[in-house]
C-alpha cells in the first residue's frame, strides 16, 4: 500500500530533470525509427527484393541482438548505461549509411546486422539508465512516459514517412516509388539519430534508491542465477514471437489486404502509433490500482483479442484491432520492465535487460523468417492467430513469475 500511495503522490513536477532529457532523446530516436519502419520495406521492394527478403533482413536485425546480447549486457554494466547508449546510437547511424549504400543482398545483410545490434544496445541501455536516475516508486510512470515518447512519435513519423518519398521525388525529379526517392527520404533516419544524442551527451546524475520507510536501501550482493534471469526474460521472447509475426509485414499487410497507397499506409500506422503512445501512459494508473505484476499480465493479455480483430476484411475494424494491439503491448511492456528492474540487483540490470532483449530478438527473428516464407503461400491470417497466441502465453508467464523486490544504492 505504501508503494501505491507513493505512486499516487507522484507528479510530473517531481520527475528528475535527467528523466526529461532521456525522454527528449527517446522522442527523437523514436521519430527516426518510425520513419525507418514505414519506408525501409518499400525501399527494398523498389530494388526488386521480395517479401522473403524482407523477412530475412528483419530476422538478421533481430539475430544480431541474439549474437551480441550478452556482450551488450556486459558492456552496459561495465561501461555504464549512458555511455553504452551513446555508442549504440552512433553505430546505428553509421549502419544506416551502409544500408543505403549497399549494392547487393550480402551487403544489406551485413549492414542490417550492424543496425540491429546497435539498436538493441541503445534500446537496452535506456531502461537501466532510467532505473539509475529514478526511485523505485517512480518507475512505472517514468518507464511508461519513456515508452510513450518513443511510440506516440510514431504518429508523426508514420505520417511524415508516408509523404517523404513524394517530397524527395520532387527534389530530385524521380518517381515517388523509385529507389532514389526512398533512399533520399531514409537519410532523415541518420540525421534524426544524431540529433537525438544531443540531450544525453552530458552527465546524467544517479539517485539513491529508497525502501518503503524512505531509508537508503542496502547494496544488493546476492546475484540472481542464470535460470532465474532466463525465466524473467521468457515473456520478452514470447512478445518477440508475436511482434515478429506481424510488425515486419505491417505496411505490406495494409497495402496487400486493402489496396492502400504509401500515404494511406502511413496514416494507418500512425493510428496504431497513437494507440501505443496512449497505452504506454495508461499502464501506470492501472498498476497503482491492481499491482505491478497483475497489471502487466492483464494488459499483455488484452493484446490477444485485439490481434484477432485484424482477421476481419473490413478496414476500419482491422485498424481498430491494430490500434488496440499497440495500446495493450505498449501499456504492458514498460510495466514488465519496471517489474524486473525492481527485482534485479543494480549490478545485474544490464545483463537482465540484455537477456530480455536477446530473447525478444530471438523470438522476433525466428517468427519473422518463418512468416516471410509462409505469407506468400497462406496469406496473413495464420500469423495473426499465432501472434495472438504468443501474446496470451506471454501474459500467463508474467502472471506466474515469483519476484522479490530488491533495493540498491547506485553509484553516482
Amino acid at each position: 500500500m505504501t508503494s501505491i500511495a507513493a505512486n499516487l503522490r507522484l507528479s510530473l513536477a517531481q520527475t528528475p530533470f535527467a528523466v526529461w532529457r532521456i525522454l527528449v532523446h527517446s522522442f527523437l530516436f523514436g521519430f527516426a525509427l518510425s520513419i525507418a519502419d514505414i519506408l525501409f520495406n518499400f525501399y527494398l521492394i523498389s530494388q526488386g527484393y521480395t517479401v522473403n527478403d524482407v523477412g530475412l533482413l528483419s530476422m538478421v536485425g533481430r539475430a544480431a541482438g541474439m549474437v551480441m546480447g550478452l556482450p551488450m549486457g556486459w558492456l552496459i554494466d561495465r561501461l555504464g548505461p549512458q555511455r553504452a547508449m551513446i555508442v549504440g546510437v552512433v553505430v546505428y547511424a553509421l549502419g544506416w549509411i551502409g544500408l543505403l549504400q549497399a549494392p547487393a543482398l550480402p551487403w544489406l545483410i551485413t549492414a542490417q546486422f550492424v543496425v540491429g545490434a546497435s539498436y538493441l544496445l541503445s534500446a537496452t541501455a535506456v531502461t537501466p539508465l532510467l532505473a539509475l536516475v529514478t526511485r523505485e516508486e517512480q518507475r512505472p510512470l517514468v518507464f511508461g512516459m519513456n515508452a510513450s515518447a518513443t511510440l506516440i512519435v510514431g504518429l508523426i513519423g508514420s505520417v511524415v514517412g508516408g509523404v517523404l518519398p513524394l517530397l524527395a521525388a520532387g527534389i530530385i525529379a524521380v518517381d515517388p516509388q523509385s529507389t532514389p526517392a526512398y533512399r533520399l527520404a531514409l537519410t532523415s533516419v541518420i540525421v534524426l539519430s544524431i540529433v537525438a544524442l544531443l540531450p544525453v551527451l552530458s552527465h546524467l546524475p544517479a539517485v539513491v534508491e529508497t525502501i518503503a520507510d524512505d531509508t537508503p536501501g542496502a547494496v544488493v550482493t546476492t546475484r540472481h542465477s542464470w535460470l532465474t534471469l532466463l525465466w524473467f526474460s521468457l515473456p520478452s521472447f514470447l512478445l518477440g514471437v508475436g511482434g515478429g509475426a506481424i510488425l515486419p509485414f505491417q505496411n505490406l499487410f495494409f497495402r496487400d489486404q486493402f489496396g492502400l497507397d504509401d500515404a494511406s499506409v502511413g496514416l494507418a500506422l500512425a493510428v496504431a502509433s497513437l494507440g501505443a503512445g496512449i497505452g504506454a501512459l495508461f499502464g501506470a494508473p492501472v498498476v497503482r490500482r491492481i499491482g505491478l505484476q497483475r497489471g502487466a499480465a492483464l494488459l499483455r493479455l488484452g493484446a490477444a483479442p485485439a490481434m484477432l480483430l485484424m482477421l476481419t476484411p473490413w478496414l476500419p475494424l482491422a485498424i481498430i484491432g491494430f490500434f488496440a494491439r499497440g495500446f495493450f503491448i505498449a501499456a504492458s511492456y514498460p510495466m514488465n520492465d519496471a517489474l524486473v528492474m525492481g527485482a534485479t540487483p543494480t549490478t545485474q540490470r544490464g545483463l537482465a535487460m540484455s537477456l530480455m532483449s536477446l530473447l525478444w530478438a530471438g523470438g522476433w527473428a525466428i517468427s519473422a523468417v518463418i512468416w516471410g516464407w509462409v505469407i506468400p503461400v497462406f496469406g496473413y491470417g495464420p500469423q495473426i492467430i499465432a501472434a495472438a497466441v504468443a501474446y496470451a502465453l506471454s501474459a500467463f508467464v508474467i502472471w506466474s513469475l515469483r519476484l522479490q523486490r530488491t533495493a540498491a544504492q547506485p553509484t553516482a
